[in-house]
């Protein structure tokens, strides 16, 4: 098969890059080779396929160089597990506004996007924040300067980013977002057991800690909405792990995410695959029911471990919602509220562009997506309103209405 021989040519330049060739177990492969057969779909043109391949084989040689450093670290394995505030969610529903908010506080160590993308040597508490390697990512991020990811979704090299940037198993490629159009690779990443790649990612964490680990009394405040879908076994992996969950009107999310993909997959396409959403065959939409359902499921087994929050109250309160994931933390961070108010005063002041005013359909219509069983009685159930103006972040914050707890657990106990 075309693909297998791609898979092999994979390996090899991998391995060929780093002068290692042991990949560890195999389970990598299943995401790779559905990788490699959604390389040859034809409406790929060649800028798009030689890229995307590029992704795959830094993937793969990034994970010869974890695996070979954790070999002759075998200490790494001992590193503890702090305790874990995890933010998820559907995509494009305040998940990276709440995680840089809860970065804030003084005891919070996060993951930035640049030791995520390249994690050896392992940072230095020392340099963290003077690390080379930051330089070289931001060139690298600067390069999509006056795309629509600018204005929806950028993330410099320092900020805190989301874990999938971080796995090491085939599955973080273009953090997920390529996956409404790479049809195998999506199908492998909604329906297999994904336990595999928590497991190496927890090693990874364990080894972005060696050096540089949270403050004493603190704990790691991480995110990732691509794992909304797979709760359970992320929670398998990361006992630590306590879930905050951003609810927002579903309709907003589901557009809003099909404007970003498209925008981030059209160099790649001769036809972008993603306009009006695939022609409204709704290729974003399709895993949604499940996830939600995921979701709720997971809130009902173990309400203990999941905060629900609603989007509406984070823009319009965002410090009253930042305290209340933080209430039973035994150590306050009275300057938190300053730091909040500081951070978003500069988002509005131009730090980073404001995002656009308006957003196509896509194809989608509210009532068709509110419809949908699954949506319906998640939104009843977290009681989700529908968002008639839309909401972007940089609402000017109010503080007359303390923001509603939702189900799940009153506050997230570290």
């Amino acid at each position: 098969m075309a693909e297998a021989r791609e898979v092999d040519l994979m390996l090899a330049d991998a391995a060929e890059q780093t002068a290692l060739a042991d990949f560890g177990d195999d389970w990598f492969l299943g995401p790779l080779s559905a990788w490699a057969q959604d390389l040859e779909q034809a409406g790929l043109n060649k800028f798009g396929r030689r890229f995307l391949r590029s992704e795959a084989v830094r993937d793969l040689a990034r994970r010869l160089r974890v695996l070979d450093t954790l070999r002759h670290h075998p200490e790494i394995g001992d590193v503890p597990i702090p305790p874990i505030v995890y933010v998820t969610g559907l995509e494009r529903s305040g998940t990276t506004l709440l995680h840089n908010l809860l970065a804030l506080h003084r005891d919070a160590r996060v993951l930035r996007l640049w030791e995520l993308m390249e994690p050896l040597p392992p940072p230095m508490a020392a340099t963290y924040l003077t690390d080379p390697r930051i330089a070289g990512v931001q060139s690298q991020r600067d390069r999509l300067r006056g795309t629509a990811l600018e204005q929806m979704h950028w993330v410099n090299a320092n900020d805190p980013d989301e874990c999938v940037f971080g796995f090491i198993d085939s599955v973080s490629m273009l953090g997920q977002v390529a996956s409404p159009c790479m049809p195998n690779w999506r199908r492998f990443l909604v329906e297999e057991d994904l336990r595999p790649a928590f497991a190496n990612y927890r090693r990874m964490v364990q080894l972005l800690l060696w050096k540089h680990p949270v403050p004493p009394g603190g704990f790691l405040v991480l995110k990732a909405p691509q794992v909304s879908g797979h709760l359970a076994e992320f929670a398998q992996t990361f006992p630590e792990a306590r879930f905050v969950i951003t609810d927002r009107d579903p309709y907003r999310s589901v557009v809003s995410m099909a404007v970003m993909s498209a925008s981030i997959v059209e160099p790649f396409w001769d036809e972008n695959p993603l306009t009006d959403d695939g022609r409204r065959s709704r290729m974003c939409m399709t895993p949604i029911p499940a996830r939600l359902d995921h979701i709720t499921a997971f809130t009902a087994d173990d309400p203990c471990k999941t905060l629900h929050l609603s989007y509406p109250d984070l823009v319009h309160h965002p410090i009253d919602t930042v305290l209340q994931v933080y209430a039973a933390h035994p150590a306050a961070d009275d300057h938190l509220p300053a730091k909040v108010d500081m951070f978003l005063e500069r988002q509005r002041a131009g730090e980073r562009p404001a995002p656009p005013s308006e957003l196509p359909s896509m194809g989608y219509d509210r009532t068709d997506i509110w419809s949908v069983p699954s949506v319906s009685a998640y939104c009843e159930a977290f009681g989700i309103v529908a968002e008639r103006t839309r909401l972007t972040g940089y609402t000017p914050a109010c503080k007359t209405v303390p923001p509603n707890r939702r189900s799940g657990s009153t506050l997230i106990r570290l």
